[in-house]
């Protein structure tokens, strides 16, 4: 390649070797997996349960609290949260959009979405999960 042609490519060169640097540095790892309510908890589809609809809970990073509308500072695990966590938290969120007792809610399966860096350290999670009421027998 001819020396002017080399300059006049320059710009472009390094306009691309920044940005390719800037995301692999930048972009993080999704991932997913399925958890299981509660052994504890009634089943979705047995009697005396009814469905209330999906809740979704999220911690760390591109997590928008609920309470104060503020986006949450990152979180740095070495390893996933154990399942209690994403239980409590969709319970917890469930009982207050459906003003219900968080004794009475019942969780489905769980879906939970990690956000990652590249070297393996969780940022943040989002969890979603179909909940359901417990009727009280009397």
């Amino acid at each position: 390649m001819p020396y002017n042609a080399w300059l006049r490519c320059q710009p472009l060169v390094l306009l691309m070797v920044s940005g390719s640097f800037i995301c692999v540095l930048g972009c993080g790892v999704s991932s997913k997996s399925v958890y299981p309510g509660t052994g504890t908890t009634f089943d979705l589809t047995e009697p005396g349960v009814q469905v209330l609809g999906k809740v979704t809970s999220c911690q760390g990073g591109y997590c928008r609290n609920d309470e104060t509308g503020k986006m949450e500072w990152p979180i740095s695990l070495q390893a996933p949260p154990p399942a209690a966590t994403y239980q409590a938290a969709i319970r917890r969120k469930a009982a207050r959009l459906y003003n219900v007792p968080e004794s009475q809610i019942v969780i489905g399966e769980i879906d939970v979405s990690y956000r990652s860096e590249i070297v393996g350290t969780i940022r943040g999670w989002s969890a979603t999960a179909t909940v359901g009421r417990r009727k009280e027998e009397k």
